[in-house]
C-alpha cells in the first residue's frame, strides 16, 4: 500500500513518541527525557530514554534508537511502510486504498511479508474447509458445536479444518502461485523424502491461527479429533522469522483493548480456555498456548496493564505452571493473584458448567495474592523439620527478591516473616541471600555475552584533550541536534550581537574540511545542502534509513547518555549537558577541533611531499600545504599564539 506524502506528513505531525512507546513500557520522567528499563534487554538499571521534544528514544543499553516509528518496527517486526499504516489506524487518518497487483502481492518484497502472505492465506483456507466443505462441515465444524462455540466466535478467531488429506493445501498454494520455499519456511509444508512433493503438516485437525498483536497470522496450533497414540494431541507451527512462540499470546489481539479497559489480563492454558471465556463476555484473556510463560511474554502483558490474574487447573501440573509465572511476572514489577480452579475443571469447562456469571463470581470469591498461594503451596504441612523450613523461607525469598519496587519488596519481606510466624531478620537474611546471588548470576551472563557493567556517572574529558575522531563526533553531534537553531555572535566592531544559523556558521567554518568519519560527512554535507536551496532538514529520513549503521549513529547522537558529574561542572568543563549555551558548545570547540584537523592534514601533506609522482603532484603539494600553514596561522592569531609560522612548516 502506498501512503500519500501528505497522509506520511501528518502522521509525523501527529506522533506522540511518549504515547507510542508508553504503551510497551512504563515511562518515568526525570529531566528532559522519561527513563525505564529497556524492552530488548532484561535489566534492574532504566537505561531506556525517551526524550519527547526531539520524538527519539535511545536504548543505552543495547544501542537501538530512533523515532516512534523505528520502536514500532523493532517490536513488532514491522516495515516502515506497516508502521506507517499502524500509526495512520492510531491516530484515525484514513489511506486511500491502492490494491497492488497479485504478482507484487504473491512476491512480495522482502521474506517476513511473504511469509506473513503465506499464513494469512493458510488461515483463511482453513477456515473456508471449516465452513464451507463436506468433510470441514460433517467432522471440524460438530467440534466446535459440541463445544458450545457459535459461529460468530469461529469468525472472530479463524478458526479452521485442515482436511484429511496429503497435499490438500499444497496444490491449493501452488496453483495460486505461493512459491514453496516459504510453504516450507512457515511448517504448513514439508517435503516428501520418497516423492520429493510437497505435503501437509496439518491434517484432519481443527485448527488455531496464532496472531501477533497487531492481528497478523503468525503461526498455527492444530488439534487431532481422533483418539491416537501415535499422534499429538496438539501440534504447532515450528519456530521461523515471524513465529517465536515465548513472545506470542494467542487471543491477545482479540483482548488487548478490553486488558486496557478492565486493567486486568486473565492468564490462561489452552486456546479453548481463551474462546470459551471470551464467548462468554471474559474477553481480557490470553493463552501462553502450550509453552510456559516467557519474560517476553509478560512484557508483552506489561505492555496493556499491570495486573495479572493466573488462571491454571488445580492438578500438580496446573500448580507448578503457576509457580513458574509468578517469579516472572513479578520481575516485571506487575501486581500478580492467583485462581486455581477446582479438581477436573479448566476455564472451558467451568464455564459451561456454571456459566460466566459463576465463573466471575468464583474468580472473586477464590482469587489470592500471589505470595498467599505460593505460602499454602509451601507451607502445606503442620510440622516441617528445619531443614523444610529454611528451604522454604529461600523460595519465598527468591521471589521477593524479584520484586523491582523496593517498597513493595519490604512489604512483602513483613508479611512473609508475620504468616510464617519467624523473625523479619530471618527473612531479611535469606532476602539478602537471594538478592547476592541474583547479581552474581547476572555478573556471570554478562561475561558470557561480553557486556561491560555501566558507570553511573561519566566524567567527561575538556574538549581540547579529546582526540580528533571524538572531537569530530561532538561537533557532529552539535549540528545534529541544532541545525535548526541560531547562535548569537560578537562581531567586531559592532555593539549589538549577529544572530547566524549554526549551519551557515558550521559552512563557513568548515570551508575545505570534511569530517573523516564517512557518515558524519555524508549527512552534513546534506544538511548543508537542504540549507543553501533554502529547505528544512528532515532529521527522519535517518531515523528510518534502511542502512541499521546510519539509524543508529543519528539516534545515539540526538540522545544525550551522560549524567554529568559534580566535579565536571564546578570547572567549567566542556559538556554535552551544557548545550543551553550554544556558543559555549560550539565556537572555542570548532577552533580546537579546526586546529587539530590542520597539523594532521599538514602532517599528511608534509609525509607525500617527501616522494612527489610528478612535478605537477609536487607542484600541487606545495600549493597545498602553503595554505593549510596560512590556515593555521589564522586560527593561531585569533588566539594570540605567538611565533605562528614555525621553523618546520618552511624548512
Amino acid at each position: 500500500m502506498r501512503i500519500p506524502p501528505n497522509i506520511v506528513d501528518e502522521i509525523y505531525r501527529l506522533m506522540d513518541i511518549v504515547e507510542v512507546i508508553g504503551d510497551y513500557v512504563t515511562l518515568k520522567r526525570k529531566g528532559a527525557n522519561y527513563w525505564a528499563l529497556s524492552p530488548f534487554v532484561k535489566e534492574k538499571t532504566p537505561s531506556f530514554a525517551v526524550n519527547p521534544v526531539k520524538g527519539i528514544y535511545k536504548c543505552f543499553s543495547t544501542g537501538r534508537g530512533g523515532n516512534a516509528l523505528n520502536f514500532i518496527m523493532e517490536m513488532e517486526g514491522m516495515t516502515y511502510g506497516e508502521a506507517l499504516v499502524y500509526m495512520a489506524k492510531k491516530y484515525r487518518l484514513e489511506i486511500p486504498e491502492e490494491k497492488e497487483p497479485d504478482e507484487e502481492y504473491l512476491l512480495a518484497k522482502n521474506k517476513n511479508d511473504s511469509l506473513y502472505i503465506v499464513t494469512q492465506y493458510a488461515a483463511d483456507f482453513f477456515h473456508h474447509n471449516l465452513l464451507q466443505t463436506p468433510a470441514g462441515k460433517s467432522i471440524g465444524l460438530p467440534y466446535f458445536k459440541e463445544r458450545g462455540i457459535l459461529e460468530s466466535t469461529i469468525q472472530t478467531f479463524q478458526l479452521g479444518y485442515a482436511l484429511n488429506e496429503w497435499e490438500s493445501l499444497a496444490k491449493d498454494a501452488l496453483a495460486k502461485q505461493y512459491r514453496e520455499e516459504f510453504l516450507v519456511e512457515t511448517g504448513l509444508c514439508s517435503k516428501s523424502e520418497k516423492t520429493g512433493n510437497l505435503i501437509d503438516r496439518f491434517r484432519d485437525r481443527v485448527m488455531f491461527p496464532i496472531a501477533n498483536v497487531m492481528g497478523k497470522i503468525v503461526g498455527f496450533g492444530g488439534r487431532i479429533l481422533k483418539k491416537d497414540d501415535k499422534e499429538a494431541k496438539y501440534i504447532n507451527s515450528p519456530e521461523t522469522e515471524i513465529y517465536h512462540k515465548s513472545k506470542v499470546l494467542f487471543g491477545l489481539y482479540q483482548a488487548k483493548n478490553e486488558i486496557r479497559n478492565k486493567d486486568l489480563c486473565l492468564l490462561t492454558e489452552g486456546y479453548m480456555d481463551v474462546i470459551a471465556l471470551f464467548q462468554g463476555g471474559i474477553k481480557n484473556v490470553v493463552a501462553s498456548s502450550g509453552t510456559a510463560l516467557t519474560e517476553d511474554q509478560a512484557k508483552l502483558i506489561r505492555r496493556f496493564t499491570k495486573n495479572v490474574m493466573l488462571i491454571y487447573d488445580g492438578d500438580e501440573a496446573g500448580i507448578k505452571a503457576a509457580m513458574r509465572g509468578i517469579d516472572i511476572l513479578v520481575a516485571e514489577g506487575m501486581s500478580v493473584r492467583t485462581l486455581i480452579l477446582p479438581d477436573n475443571h479448566d476455564p472451558d469447562s467451568y464455564i459451561k458448567a456454571f456459566g460466566s456469571e459463576g465463573f466471575l463470581q468464583y474468580m472473586e470469591k477464590n482469587a489470592t495474592d500471589f505470595m498467599a498461594f505460593k505460602i499454602k503451596r509451601l507451607w502445606k504441612k503442620e510440622f516441617l523439620t528445619p531443614r523444610e523450613k529454611t528451604d522454604i523461607i529461600h523460595q519465598l525469598a527468591q521471589t521477593i527478591a524479584k520484586i523491582p519496587e523496593p517498597i513493595e519488596q519490604q512489604l512483602y519481606l513483613q508479611e512473609t516473616a508475620m504468616k510464617l510466624a519467624v523473625p523479619e531478620e530471618v527473612m531479611k537474611q535469606a532476602l539478602d541471600a537471594a538478592k547476592n546471588e541474583s547479581q552474581k548470576q547476572e555478573l556471570r551472563e554478562m561475561r558470557r555475552n561480553n557486556v561491560q557493567p555501566k558507570a553511573e556517572v561519566i566524567e567527561l574529558k575538556a574538549f581540547e584533550t579529546l582526540d580528533l575522531a571524538a572531537q569530530e563526533k561532538e561537533l557532529f553531534r552539535v549540528l545534529l541536534n541544532y541545525h535548526d537553531k541560531n547562535i548569537e555572535l560578537s562581531v567586531e566592531g559592532q555593539e549589538e550581537k549577529v544572530s547566524v544559523p549554526i549551519v551557515e556558521y558550521f559552512i563557513v567554518e568548515l570551508e575545505n574540511l570534511t569530517f573523516d568519519n564517512p557518515y558524519y560527512a555524508q549527512i552534513t554535507e546534506h544538511i548543508f545542502k537542504v540549507f543553501r536551496e533554502g529547505q528544512k532538514f528532515n532529521i527522519n529520513e535517518y531515523l528510518n534509513h534502511p542502512e541499521p549503521v546510519m539509524n543508529n549513529l543519528v539516534s545515539e547522537l540526538l540522545a544525550v547518555e551522560h549524567t554529568i558529574s559534580e566535579n565536571w561542572l564546578k570547572h567549567d568543563a566542556f559538556a554535552p549537558a551544557l548545550d543551553a549555551n550554544l556558543v559555549l558548545v560550539i565556537q572555542d570547540p570548532m577552533w580546537y577541533y579546526k586546529y587539530k584537523k590542520i597539523n594532521k592534514l599538514l602532517k599528511e601533506v608534509k609525509q607525500k611531499m617527501q616522494q612527489p609522482s610528478s612535478e605537477e603532484e609536487e607542484d600541487a603539494l606545495f600549493s597545498q600545504y602553503y595554505y593549510l600553514v596560512q590556515v593555521r596561522m589564522s586560527l593561531e592569531a585569533q588566539k594570540d599564539i605567538v611565533g605562528a609560522t614555525r621553523a618546520e612548516d618552511v624548512g
